[in-house]
């Protein structure tokens, strides 16, 4: 069964930044509204299907919750969908707000 793997923030940032990849930011619609990380995707089930049908399923994927618990879901969930390289981002928005403060 494929499955996904834990990554730090500092490390997504930087893959972010150095390749073709997508965060997924699975907050409800408020808070990601609130502050996101600029270019993060907003999956919900509501754009579950926009996210399969623009996302190529050899595109690393990083998937950022509220503190890193529900993440791990969401991109186990993933991985079983088919996406080859996903990722659970430790600590969520709350810690990367601390490490990186959004504007």
């Amino acid at each position: 069964m494929p499955t996904f793997k834990l990554i730090e923030i500092a490390e997504t940032k930087q893959r972010l930044q150095n390749e073709e990849a997508i965060l997924v930011d699975t907050r409800d619609l408020q808070s990601y509204t609130a502050d996101h990380v600029e270019g993060a995707f907003n999956l919900n089930n509501d754009t579950l299907k926009a996210f399969f049908d623009k996302v190529e399923f050899d595109t690393p994927v990083f998937v950022v919750c509220y503190r890193g618990n529900s993440s791990k879901g969401v991109a186990q969930y993933l991985a079983e969908q088919g996406y080859e390289d996903t990722y659970s981002v430790e600590g969520g928005m709350a810690m990367w707000r601390q490490l990186f403060p959004i504007n």
